[in-house]
């Protein structure tokens, strides 16, 4: 009768233990280093900046950065989130109260056969517009090294040097997540400054994986990181804006409109 391992069931063979510890080991040890990997880069990157992009931003750290991208889009949603929130509070309106108003109006709207598409999820769509803007970058880098400026470069190399400057802005946005509940204007304040953090970062990355010269530079940070930036916050704030403003005049009169329909 063949015997089984009394931690994952798996048979064993010829009476031998089980690899499943050894497998579990494995994993463990894989995180740990994955975790001793970032925090040596957040040491670097507050100490030296500059030798830490030269020496990290590297075809080994590609899983890494592909993470620290994800993971960075999803904090910035959640932080965006939480700043609007504690934004409304300090003006004393309750941000998912409102919005949970302007969701049953249109609900109820569209029962009527009116279509009124309000997105009132700020994180999500903070979220997937950080995500993009990642990977627009990334790929506007690669057409300036490989096909304007007919330079070779691995384009691992360029998603580790988005990823290992995300990775710093990841910490700074958890910050700001924190702050937003003590001072959201001062959130908002250390939000740009980290923006801006890294966008010299990124600037500082080429000038140390790359071998273009300073007009090539300056014409592939043009491109590929102030066009993509101000685009996004073009886009964003204007979305923003307008999210915000449907929410202030819903809180006041998605009811009244409702019922104005219905007469």
């Amino acid at each position: 009768m063949a015997k089984f391992c009394t931690k994952c069931g798996k048979p064993l063979k010829d009476g031998k233990p089980c690899d499943c510890e050894k497998n579990i080991k494995e994993n463990t040890s894989n995180v740990n280093n994955i975790m001793d990997n970032c925090l040596s880069i957040l040491k670097g990157m507050f100490k030296n900046p500059s030798k830490t992009l030269k020496e990290e931003a590297t075809e080994d750290n590609f899983n890494l950065s592909l993470i620290s991208i994800v993971i960075n889009a999803i904090v910035f949603g959640l932080t965006i989130h939480f700043l609007i929130s504690n934004i409304f509070s300090k003006a004393g309106l309750n941000l998912d109260n409102i919005t949970n108003s302007i969701n049953n109006a249109s609900n109820q709207l569209t029962a009527l056969g009116i279509n009124l598409n309000i997105n009132t999820n700020f994180g999500l769509t903070s979220g997937v517009l950080m995500l993009v803007m990642s990977i627009v970058i990334i790929g506007l880098l690669y057409l300036m090294h490989s096909v304007i400026f007919k330079k070779t470069i691995n384009y691992k190399e360029i998603v580790s040097l988005v990823g290992i400057s995300e990775l710093f802005f990841t910490l700074g946005l958890l910050i700001t997540f924190i702050i937003s509940f003590i001072s959201p204007l001062l959130a908002l304040l250390i939000l740009i400054l980290i923006a801006l953090y890294f966008i010299v970062n990124i600037n500082q990355g080429i000038i140390e994986i790359t071998s273009l010269n300073n007009n090539q530079i300056i014409y592939t940070i043009a491109v590929s990181i102030v066009i993509p930036v101000i685009l996004f916050l073009s886009v964003y704030v204007s979305l923003l804006s307008i999210e915000v403003m449907f929410l202030l005049q819903g809180s006041y009169s998605s009811n009244l409109l409702l019922g104005f329909i219905t007469l």
